[in-house]
């Protein structure tokens, strides 16, 4: 497999929620980004499959509607309840 080297700049929550699934399952950051890049791909070649819920489209991806969106103090507030327990 041939792996490429690029920079990306990240918005600050994409980056918690990168971090905590790398920590999540031990892990790197690349390997955490692959994985959720690949969870946004269609697995058949045709149109992925929308969740539960109201969701759209933006730039091929989907994404819910709705909701409180996940930010970076929400990762951390479950990081800190996850520590206390």
């Amino acid at each position: 497999m041939t792996v490429m080297r690029l920079t990306v700049n990240l918005e600050p929550d994409l980056y918690a929620v990168a971090v905590s699934l790398a920590k999540a399952e031990d892990c790197s950051i690349s390997a955490a980004v692959n994985r959720l890049v690949r969870r946004g791909l269609p697995t058949d070649g045709g149109q992925r499959e929308a969740p539960v819920g109201r969701t759209r489209r933006r730039n091929g991806i989907l994404v819910s509607v709705g909701g409180a969106p996940i930010t970076a103090e929400t990762i951390r507030r479950i990081e800190e309840e996850d520590d206390a327990s």
